[in-house]
């Protein structure tokens, strides 16, 4: 259930596929409550199997290739194990701390922080009077009697909701917080595995025998929309709400004129795909936009009904599936900032590219006048990425007091999470 210890033995390609495919299904329809829509095979997700095992692992090595995919995946597999922890009975959860502590002991050459923290916790909560009050049905919700002090860095999703006490750089988790914390350290363990791993993890996905099961993966990821996002083509004018400025003004421009130059489409699509847009919905997005008249007089000019080869080839392409299949990614804040545009270029990020006229009129689609003017007074010398997190705190439904923005993909992904809990 933790997966410290890669599995052992032999599997054909053939089972091999079947057990990464089921386990994404799974994940799926387990993060959006539709478990009963599972049509994969059980017997490769049976807890602490090989085949359970297999289909971590398999899926840790192809969802690292970006920071995007990995982010999205981790958290699928953190619910799964939320979900696992909800329904564990007390045999099983004394079987999964004694494994923890086991793999982790026999780890050898370890560089990985949190092993040490797993050690402690688990030896905390094996101690017989421990483990018995923990899983102690009377166990109050917020029990303080025992607690562990862990490096916050390590618990980095309990500090951003606030969930556990910080004192020196060490954040308190007591025992009632028992499942918070094993959730916490299995997101953190896995994210510094991948760091610490990155080049064994590159040798075992270039393995030809895994090229084909690669190529599949990416088109049911491209295609099926394995993602948090929920854009379609009927609902992007509600999720605009919650792009990031560079995008929602690439969203607006497209909106008024119904087209936008090459650099602006081609962004925008990354962006679109990395947040949940699948491939069909893309096709009926900018089919309908680029079907409409235009009101362009040096930027894009073409039609969908002219050029409807051009533009599904240079779709399918952005989606990984044409030409190189590259996996294409949304530049960084850095990219959007340095990008030198042409005179058509409407893109760009409205703190480091826009004059204060241009940079107020965007701002008033969604502040009243007083507020983008007091915005700009306050914000226009700050550094752009500062200015974006601003508005960021602005749009979220909870308060937010630090976060950082490096990429457009990340502050959608985030504020809808935010905004959902």
């Amino acid at each position: 259930m933790f997966y410290i210890q890669p599995p052992k033995g032999l599997v054909t390609l053939h089972t091999l596929e079947e057990i990464v495919f089921s386990r994404l299904d799974y994940l799926n329809v387990l993060k959006a409550n539709k478990v009963e829509a599972f049509n994969g095979k059980f017997e490769y997700l049976l807890e602490g199997s090989i085949h359970d095992c297999i289909g971590h692992f398999i899926l840790r090595f192809f969802m690292s290739k970006t920071d995007e995919l990995f982010s999205l995946w981790i958290r699928k597999e953190t619910f799964l194990l939320k979900h696992r922890l909800s329904v564990i009975r007390a045999n099983q959860l004394y079987k999964l701390l004694r494994t923890i502590l086991k793999h982790v002991i026999r780890r050898e050459n370890s560089i990985n922080s949190v092993d040490n923290v797993l050690i402690n916790v688990c030896t905390l909560y094996l101690t017989p009077k421990v483990f018995k009050h923990i899983v102690s049905k009377s166990h109050p919700e917020y029990c303080t009697k025992y607690h562990h002090k862990i490096n916050f860095e390590l618990l980095p999703d309990l500090v951003e909701r606030r969930a556990v006490e910080l004192y020196k750089g060490l954040a308190t988790v007591y025992c009632s917080q028992w499942k918070d914390l094993l959730q916490s350290l299995f997101q953190t363990f896995i994210s510094l595995e991948i760091k610490n791993h990155h080049s064994l993890i590159e040798n075992i996905i270039a393995d030809p025998r895994l090229s084909i099961i690669h190529k599949k993966l990416q088109h049911y990821l491209f295609t099926k929309g394995y993602n948090t996002g929920r854009i379609t083509a009927s609902n992007i004018d509600n999720e605009a709400f919650n792009f990031p400025p560079c995008m929602a003004h690439l969203h607006s421009e497209l909106q008024r004129k119904h087209r936008l130059s090459h650099y602006a489409r081609f962004y925008y699509t990354l962006f679109l795909k990395e947040c949940g847009m699948s491939l069909e919905e893309a096709f009926l997005y900018w089919k309908q936009e680029y079907s409409k008249p235009h009101s362009c007089t040096s930027s894009c000019v073409h039609d969908w009904q002219t050029n409807v080869k051009k533009f599904t080839y240079s779709i399918k392409h952005m989606y990984g599936l044409e030409g190189g299949r590259k996996n294409y990614q949304t530049p960084s804040c850095r990219g959007i900032q340095e990008h030198i545009p042409s005179a058509s270029y409407e893109g760009g990020c409205p703190f480091k590219n826009f004059d204060k006229e241009s940079l107020k009129t965007f701002l008033l689609k969604t502040m009243t006048d007083t507020e983008a003017g007091k915005f700009i007074t306050n914000s226009f010398e700050e550094d752009p990425q500062i200015s974006c997190a601003n508005i960021f705190k602005l749009k979220s439904t909870i308060t937010i007091k630090d976060i950082t923005i490096t990429k457009p993909v990340q502050y959608y992904l985030q504020i809808i999470n935010f905004n959902q809990v």
